[in-house]
């Protein structure tokens, strides 16, 4: 990070390991979304014209209020500032708050994020904002977070660092169809930097300046917003926070994602495919809290149709990580309009139809030579502008012979009966024109990995009674797959260890070596804090019996494999084609290290045996008692992740509930017969 050298606060460095999981973690969505869904991927530039972002809105609209310490200077996003001012006031004793006042300074934390410079101007004042040093503030004004830039030595042409992907995207459509054969509908989708100005960029990964985006825009009929695959994620659950849940102050609801698009929660499909989707990449990349937030009408922008954040729960509270938006046909719109690109999109008829059209007859020869090179412009308005208006105007030629036309520039000409007749006529079509809408998912990268990060880490006692940290991330996010450690640093190791490196690096599995005079388990400690899923110990016996042990990271358990065949093992578990369990059954497990591993899982499985005692919990069958154990252990972590965040009483309080359920579930044992 720049901060610690020069003092510039929103600009990280990713170092080998956090660069080796965001990597991953590139290539693992690639994989669940561009290669399963046939997208077409594009890579467009960093710098983009000005004139793209006047267009798309960005230059009036992509601001934050801000305001300033009129004392220090010290600048301020006024929403966070006013966040933080509630939860100042809302902790402190010593204010004797009523339960209406503290109900009030809730709902204002809840709801200030979504106000603009007005509201925001009369909340100011209300509760007399001062900064965190008790200065006076300046009047909040609206702060554009897009960096500006000049292009070309000149200086005449502005440009901006693109603040999203979306723009890049849209703006080669036209290409992209051509390139799917002009089927609809399709996705484009690209990975890559964006940038924003941040007021007061914070917590880490969470809010900087310079970030990877991976954004999707799929492109679909209006008319038809349907999508082919929603059948195989119908029965996926989701924990859904709609904007009716959200405005009675209830926490999220656990829902099939069809019964909520069948009800209209979820506005259509395709929304709703995506929605799934992203769960289960997220799930897959190992995050285990994670609930979908609906945007609420004065969020929403005026051309959306329904927007969804995918938020993760870390110890910043909710963090929206993904944002899911059925964005209409706003930005094909504008661009078409600004650019006279045609976007439009020609679909044919199963069978052709007989319609009414509103036809609008010109004599092309007569305007271009009255109207010269206004022609064009005069035909285009013509063509333009609504049925209504163009009724109106053969209203007036009927009744008076001429009618004034005003153009697009706002210059006005007189119109002939001769030149222009509009009527109703029926006329069979084999399709249609429209402009697609787009449903944009659009991932935050650097959120995504330090959730995972976040909600992955724990800490285990090793044998000497250290605490040691953990990061339990899956095989395919993990920076290595496998460390390869020998018990010394004798050359009589040194081929097999090449041999290994050669037949991993074939498969692709990522392998870091640890042949240092450390302990060995000081060296599995150093590969658990980094993350790394398997190793590979070898020991005296391997020259003997040309075996190696494989140890799983979160169980600590090991087993006996072949040097035959450990790379195909380590392959299958590293690509989740099979468990630890499975092998278990298949190869002997070496030694009594499972025995002495003192974990995350092992201690929650100690507690909830020691409630146990003198209960009926070995009632249960094994699985169910292992299972039950599993989901204490997991209910546990996530009232731990609640309470260091801003969660409210109210889930902290379900949270606990449910712990306590599942505990009383464990202890009172299966019904009697």
């Amino acid at each position: 990070s720049t901060q610690s050298t020069w003092g510039t606060a929103g600009l990280y460095d990713f170092g080998p390991v956090g660069c080796a999981i965001k990597a991953n973690v590139l290539q693992h969505w690639r994989n669940w979304f561009v290669l399963t869904d046939n997208m077409v991927e594009v890579d467009t530039t960093c710098v983009t014209p000005g004139d793209v972002f006047v267009t798309s809105g960005h230059v009036e609209r992509f601001t934050d209020v801000m305001c300033k310490d009129l004392k220090t200077g010290e600048c301020f996003r006024l929403d966070k500032l006013v966040e933080e001012e509630c939860d100042k006031r809302l902790h402190d004793k010593k204010l004797n708050l009523t339960e209406q006042q503290r109900k009030e300074l809730r709902e204002l934390a809840e709801k200030v994020g979504d106000y603009k410079l007005p509201e925001l101007k009369d909340v100011m004042k209300s509760i007399n904002m001062k900064s965190p040093a008790g200065n006076d503030l300046s009047e909040p004004f609206d702060f554009n977070l897009m960096f500006k830039t000049a292009i070309g030595p000149e200086g005449t042409a502005v440009g901006y660092l693109r603040p999203e992907l979306a723009q890049g995207i849209i703006l080669n459509f036209k290409r992209m169809l051509e390139f799917h054969q002009g089927k609809m509908p399709f996705a484009g989708a690209c990975i890559g930097t964006a940038f924003r100005n941040e007021i007061a960029p914070r917590a880490g990964l969470l809010r900087v300046r310079e970030f990877t985006l991976a954004e999707i825009e799929h492109f679909v009929n209006p008319r038809d917003k349907s999508h082919s695959k929603f059948d195989s994620i119908r029965s996926v659950e989701l924990n859904l926070l709609s904007r009716e849940r959200q405005a009675a102050f209830q926490g999220a609801a656990r829902r099939k994602i069809g019964e909520a698009v069948d009800d209209g929660t979820v506005n259509n499909q395709t929304l709703g495919y995506f929605m799934a989707r992203v769960s289960m990449f997220l799930e897959s990349c190992g995050v285990k809290y994670l609930r979908f937030r609906q945007h609420r009408a004065n969020e929403m922008a005026h051309y959306a149709c329904d927007c969804w954040d995918a938020e993760c729960m870390t110890s910043y509270g909710w963090v929206e990580c993904v944002g899911i938006a059925d964005r209409s046909c706003y930005d094909l719109t504008v661009h078409a309009k600004r650019t006279g690109v045609d976007m439009m999109v020609y679909q044919t008829y199963d069978q052709p139809k007989e319609v009414e059209v509103l036809e609008r007859k010109t004599d092309k020869g007569l305007i271009n030579k009255t109207f010269t090179k206004d022609g064009a412009a005069v035909l285009k308005q013509i063509a333009d502008v609504s049925d209504e208006a163009a009724l109106a105007l053969e209203g007036a030629l009927a009744a008076a012979g001429t009618a004034p036309l005003k153009l697009a520039d706002g210059r006005e000409v007189q119109l002939t009966r001769a030149m222009l007749s509009v009527a109703n006529v029926r006329k069979k079509e084999n399709g249609y024109s429209y402009l697609p809408s787009v449903v944009e998912p659009s991932f935050g990268i650097g959120r995504i990995c330090y959730a995972i990060m976040e909600q992955s880490y724990w800490m285990r006692t090793d044998d000497e009674g250290q605490k040691r940290a953990v990061f339990s991330l899956c095989p395919t996010i993990a920076p290595y797959k496998v460390a390869i450690l020998p018990l010394s640093a004798s050359e009589g190791y040194r081929p097999i260890i090449t041999d290994l490196k050669t037949q991993l690096c074939v498969q692709g599995i990522t392998q870091k070596v640890d042949d240092s005079a450390a302990t060995v388990g000081k060296r599995y400690a150093r590969v658990d804090e980094v993350g790394v899923p398997f190793c590979i110990t070898l020991d005296p016996e391997t020259h003997n019996d040309r075996a190696g042990t494989i140890r799983e990271r979160d169980s600590c358990r090991q087993i006996r494999v072949p040097l035959a065949e450990i790379v195909q093992v380590l392959t299958a578990l590293s690509n989740r084609t099979m468990t630890f369990e499975e092998a278990l059954t298949k190869y002997p497990e070496h030694g009594n290290v499972a025995a002495k591993a003192v974990g995350k899982d092992a201690v929650a499985t100690k507690v909830a045996t020691k409630e146990a005692a003198g209960s009926r919990a070995d009632k249960w069958p094994a699985e169910v008692r292992a299972e039950l154990e599993e989901n204490i252990a997991a209910q546990g972590d996530k009232v731990r992740l609640m309470k260091g965040a801003k969660a409210t009483k109210e889930e902290i309080a379900e949270a606990v509930a449910a712990l306590q359920a599942l505990k009383a579930k464990l202890t009172d044992g299966p019904p009697e017969e």
